[in-house]
């Protein structure tokens, strides 16, 4: 069943992102940007602002803030083509596609990611519903946690050869980005401050829940149901749950990561979705 209603909201985002994906000159860098925000995914960040704003404010209208959403799936898919890129991960294929340098060059692949990235807090900044201070803080939560001291830090963890720290970029570079997409939702839905807390100790442990599984799907996963080569973290020495604990250790750590999401939700009156959605995380096919 949940498979069923994350497949509707997939849907949905997918129609709104499309909505608000911008045109202009030259014409190569909206392409570049088009082609890496529609060839697919699962949308969970999205999904998890809406959702956790729902959980604590049923019967929100997501249009009232349909541009926050979709701002992180923009700061998303910037983060990935540029992980994709030569400099960074190399990697060809994203979703069973060639990556955006692959297609576009890396040149234009860079810029796509950095209008991307900028277009997202455009979007954010032209909401006209949620009052300003909540717009701010919306601001800050995803600037702190997708830049410097977050996602930007996990993705500079991960190039460092000498950086063995396996919690740490996995904590900056996936799950500091899930748990500001929670923190979000919270906020967007008037929670109490120790709500917000509660969802953003979920969004920190399904993030490390779902890089974690990642890191399992890289090692045992099979490369056609990836839609991205598989095995590729082990050739290119790169530190990942799997190589620290072993596969079967990381599958229970990642399963008391879900643990863990769910019972921060004990407080959080409209909750199944979420716990569904953590639960799904450890289901996906190894």
């Amino acid at each position: 069943m949940i498979l069923e209603y994350l497949q509707k909201q997939v849907d949905f985002f997918n129609k709104k992102i499309g909505d608000f994906i911008p045109s202009g000159e030259p014409k190569i860098l909206f392409d570049a940007m088009r082609y890496s925000l529609t060839a697919g995914g699962k949308r969970i960040r999205p999904i998890l602002v809406v959702e956790s704003a729902k959980s604590v404010k049923p019967g929100i209208d997501i249009n009232t803030f349909i541009e926050i959403p979709v701002a992180c799936e923009f700061i998303h898919t910037y983060s990935l083509i540029h992980d994709d890129l030569p400099a960074m991960d190399d990697d060809d294929f994203r979703r069973g596609k060639p990556t955006c340098h692959k297609v576009f060059g890396e040149a234009m692949a860079i810029l796509a990611g950095d209008g991307l990235l900028t277009h997202a807090f455009n979007l954010i900044s032209l909401n006209k519903f949620l009052e300003s201070e909540k717009l701010i803080r919306i601001i800050n939560i995803l600037s702190e946690k997708v830049g410097i001291y977050g996602m930007v830090a996990g993705q500079a963890a991960d190039m460092d050869k000498n950086f063995r720290d396996v919690e740490f970029i996995h904590t900056h570079k996936t799950a500091k980005f899930i748990e500001a997409c929670c923190e979000i939702g919270g906020v967007i839905g008037s929670a109490d401050e120790s709500q917000i807390k509660y969802l953003r100790d979920y969004g920190y442990a399904i993030g490390m829940a779902f890089q974690i599984w990642d890191d399992v799907l890289d090692e045992i996963g099979e490369e056609e149901k990836l839609g991205k080569k598989a095995h590729k973290d082990k050739e290119k020495d790169k530190i990942t749950y799997p190589l620290v604990y072993g596969v079967e250790r990381s599958k229970e750590m990642a399963r008391n990561y879900v643990e863990k999401a769910i019972t921060s939700l004990k407080d959080i009156p409209n909750r199944d979705i979420l716990v569904n959605i953590a639960k799904f995380i450890i289901s996906r096919e190894v």
